[in-house]
């Protein structure tokens, strides 16, 4: 019972995890010209996600630069760029 316990636990956290879109950090492309880029993918995660990031991550607004997916919609990315 002990173990039952224990593993539920896990799976839980692993699908919190999976769920925080904050997991997928925003990175810095270019810092002179506020270029960011992050990624929301997976079942989990939507554009929603990356727009999410973008706005907390710009506190004046941002600009959309390139949105890429695969064909199945398992990998997004997004890169843009704060306004100042």
């Amino acid at each position: 019972m002990k173990l039952l316990m224990t593993a539920l636990v896990l799976l839980l956290s692993g699908c919190a995890q999976l769920m925080n879109g904050q997991a997928q950090p925003v990175v810095v492309k270019d810092p002179n010209l506020h270029i960011m880029y992050t990624t929301c993918n997976g079942a989990a995660e939507g554009w929603d996600t990356c727009a999410t990031k973008a706005t907390k991550t710009c506190t004046n607004g941002y600009t959309v630069i390139e949105k890429t997916e695969n064909a199945q919609g398992g990998f997004r990315s997004m890169t843009f760029q704060c306004k100042k």
